[in-house]
C-alpha cells in the first residue's frame, strides 16, 4: 500500500535537499529546508501541509536577516507564497499518489530553479537585500509585486536594520522614525514596545560605530538563539 506521508518526505529529500545541498542548503525542522549566508541572511522553503487533511502542501519561500530581530517561529517575511513568485496557476501540489507526488516534486523543483533561486542569490547579503528592495526611476524594485517585503511598520522595522547593517544611518534612521510614527500612539503592548525601541536603536546610531557594531552583533546572537541557528 502506498504510503503518502512516508513518501511526501522522500520525495522532498530526493528532489529538493538532494539537489540544492550543494547550494549550501538542507533540512531545517521539520517543514524546512535552509541555508544560512556568509552575511547572515536566512533563506527558506517552507512546506505548508493543508490544514484541512489530505495530501496537498503548498510551498512559501522568505528569508530573514538575523541582523533584525528574530522570535523563536520564523516570519515568513520577506518573501511569498511560490505561487505568487513564479506567477504559477497552481497554488497546492498532490502527493496522493505515487504518480501525482513524482509530478508535483518534479514541478516543484523547475520552480525553485527558475524562481526562488534567483530571488535567494538576489538576497545574500544586507546591500543586496537593499539592492533588491529599492526602487528605480520607473517605481518599481527588481522584483515588483512578487515579493512581500513586510506589513505596515514592521517593513521598517526591519529595514531600518538592513540599512543600519549596510551602513547607510541615514536611510536606517529614517526607517526607524516611520516606524516609530506608526507605533507609537498603538495599544498594543508589543507595538508600543517597538516603537520605544526605535528611539534607542536612533541614539545608538547618533553615538558610535563601536556601538552600532555592539547592537547588531547582539541582534544576530539572539537570532540564532532564538531560531536555533547557532551550530549552522
Amino acid at each position: 500500500m502506498f504510503d503518502s506521508k512516508k513518501y511526501f518526505l522522500q520525495a522532498r529529500k530526493e528532489f529538493i535537499e538532494t539537489p540544492l545541498k550543494e547550494l549550501g542548503f538542507k533540512k531545517y525542522k521539520s517543514a524546512f529546508v535552509a541555508r544560512l549566508t556568509t552575511d547572515n541572511v536566512f533563506q527558506f522553503i517552507d512546506f505548508q501541509k493543508s490544514a484541512y487533511g489530505g495530501e496537498e502542501f503548498t510551498v512559501n519561500i522568505g528569508i530573514r536577516p538575523l541582523f533584525c530581530p528574530n522570535n523563536e517561529y520564523l516570519t515568513l517575511l520577506p518573501g511569498n507564497r511560490l505561487s505568487a513568485v513564479a506567477a504559477y496557476k497552481n497554488d497546492w501540489w498532490n502527493y496522493s499518489t505515487l504518480a501525482t507526488g513524482q509530478e508535483s516534486f518534479r514541478q516543484l523543483y523547475q520552480l525553485l530553479s527558475e524562481h526562488a533561486l534567483p530571488f535567494f542569490d538576489a538576497t545574500k547579503s544586507s546591500d543586496a537585500i537593499v539592492k533588491a528592495y529599492e526602487k528605480n526611476i520607473f517605481g518599481r524594485n527588481k522584483f515588483g509585486n512578487k515579493i512581500a517585503w513586510g506589513t505596515a511598520g514592521w517593513e521598517n522595522f526591519d529595514f531600518g536594520h538592513i540599512y543600519l547593517k549596510s551602513n547607510n544611518h541615514k536611510k536606517a534612521i529614517q526607517q526607524f522614525e516611520k516606524c516609530y510614527n506608526y507605533f507609537k500612539d498603538d495599544k498594543n503592548e508589543v507595538c508600543s514596545n517597538v516603537a520605544k525601541e526605535c528611539l534607542k536603536i536612533i541614539d545608538i546610531i547618533h553615538s558610535d560605530k563601536n556601538n552600532i557594531d555592539e547592537y547588531l552583533n547582539k541582534t544576530i546572537g539572539k537570532s540564532k538563539d532564538n531560531l536555533q541557528l547557532q551550530l549552522w
